[in-house]
Order: C-alpha cells, then structure tokens, then sequence
C-alpha cells in the first residue's frame, strides 16, 4: 500500500491541477470521496466551527486538530493535506506538530507565519512573525518527517500585513528552508496570482478560494493556467452545512415535521446505503 504521502506526489505528477474541498470531520470527508474527489484538505477554519462552535482565531490546540485529522484520514481512502497552523509554538513544537500528524494520517502539512493565536487568512487584524523565525521553524519541520514523502508546505500570510513583494521574498526563503510546496495567502486580485506564479514558476503553488473573501474566485482551470497545482475550497462544505441545517431546522421547528424538506434529506435506507451499513453486516456475518 502506498503511504499518503507517495499517493499526493503521484496524483500531483499528473499535469491537471488538484482541487482540494475543505472537510471537517469522518463523514463530510466521506461525502467529498463519493462526490469524486481524489485529495482533501482539512482546515483550521471549518474544524473551529464544527467542534468548539468558535471562529478561526487560534482557540484549537494541536491535539484537537491532530485528533481531528486522525478521524478524517482513516474514514477515506485518499491523501488528506492538514493545516498545522503556525506549529503551536517553537521548533520544536514544530517537530512534534509534523510527527503527530503523519501518525494521524497526513500526506502533506502546511505551517504559517501568522504571530499565535493566529486568525483566518481572509481575516484582518493578522501579523507575521520574522521571516528568519519562520524559517527556522520550517527547517526544522523538515528534519522531524518520519516519512520523506510527507509534503512539507510554506504559508505565508504577509501579504496583508506588508504586501506582495515581501510575501514573494518570504517565499523564497521558505523553500531554501526546506519547504518543497508554497501558498501565499490571500493575493488581492488576478493580478497578484499571475505575480506569484511567475515568480515561482517551477514550485507546487497552491491558491485558496473562500467564497467572499479577499482573493478572487477563480476556477480551478483558470488557476491551473496561470501555474498553480493545488486549490483548496477550505469553507465550502461547512458554509453549505450551515445553511441547510438551519433551513430543515426552521422547517420542523415551524411545521412540526419534515415532510416539506424530505427532497433536501437522504432517507433512512438511502443514509446507510451511504455509510457503509451492507459492509459491516456482511462482515458482521462471516464472525457469526
């Protein structure tokens, strides 16, 4: 069997960009598999949301968002990318973020600059540590892989904070410090994109696409012309979850049923065709 890392560098050698929706737990990870998806990401913003109810601004320790990782990645079959957000605290802390969640699973870990607590990259109000810190910190992300497949990634959020030029330099310094992957977050237009992928044109970029934020949504093929090879859709899922909860929600609170939304629901049967229910009794009776 293939580790997850060696599955990622495999499905990137191919030359169509990897789109990336953003899942939170076992089942919206399950869900994005079915719908056709080859690769995930899980990120900080939906799991903040969907285990403490709070916003992306630095409340999750490692360890939830290790545990977090670990439910996703053994629910599928396909690489799972995992945000390690600014390392929880030194280099060291850094290393022990890295070898935690490839124990969980991760094909590939992303670490930012962000100062801790960190906020959403679409959010204002961030700052940057010194770019040599950072660096250092990715050195030695570098030097803690127990799998030399593992997809080291470089985040840098300095775009808001000192603009583009700046984040570029700081990309730079990121893959001399042992980064093979570079996202720079939050570019302003289609411009600023077109910069960075000129700019590193023989590097696995990857872009972010949330609906309403700072950067323009692009289609993936739009991204992958300009040069980028991954794009995540970190916020998709737990956006439509939200709303659609709350519409039946309204309904049965409103009507005292869900007869008027059983077209936007999966029956009983239909539910634990999905799960998974045939297999385990199948499996239930070979032990019988």
């Amino acid at each position: 069997m293939l580790n997850p890392g060696k599955k990622l560098r495999e499905r990137l050698a191919r030359p169509d960009i990897l789109v990336l929706p953003g899942v939170y737990d076992a089942l919206s990870a399950k869900v994005a598999v079915k719908a056709g998806f080859d690769a995930l990401v899980m990120g900080g913003y939906a799991i903040a949301a969907s285990r403490l109810g709070e916003p992306d601004v630095g409340y999750l320790s490692m360890t939830e968002m290790a545990d977090a990782l670990r439910c996703i990645a053994r629910a599928v079959d396909v690489p799972v990318l995992a945000d390690g957000d600014t390392g929880y605290g030194n280099a060291l802390s850094v290393q022990r973020t890295l070898r935690e969640y490839e124990h969980a699973g991760a094909a590939g870990v992303l670490f930012e600059d962000q100062v801790w607590p960190k906020r959403c990259g679409h959010m204002a109000g961030k700052q940057v540590i010194d770019a040599e810190e950072h660096a250092r910190k990715l050195r030695a992300a570098a030097d803690a892989k127990t799998c030399e497949d593992t997809l080291l990634i470089a985040r840098t959020d300095s775009r808001a904070v000192y603009g583009l030029d700046a984040a570029i330099e700081r990309g730079k310094l990121y893959l001399d410090s042992g980064a093979e992957a570079l996202f720079i977050e939050a570019p302003q237009n289609e411009w600023e994109l077109e910069e960075i992928a000129k700019a590193f044109p023989d590097t696995i970029l990857l872009a972010n696409m949330i609906e309403g934020g700072r950067t323009p949504n692009l289609t993936s093929k739009d991204l992958e012309n300009l040069g980028f090879d991954i794009v995540f859709w970190p916020c998709s899922l737990v956006y439509t979850v939200t709303r659609a909860l709350g519409e039946v929600l309204r309904t049965l609170r409103d009507e005292g049923t869900t007869s008027s939304v059983h077209d936007k629901m999966l029956s009983f049967s239909q539910f634990n065709s999905f799960i998974g229910l045939e297999d385990y009794n199948e499996l239930d009776k070979k032990y019988k």
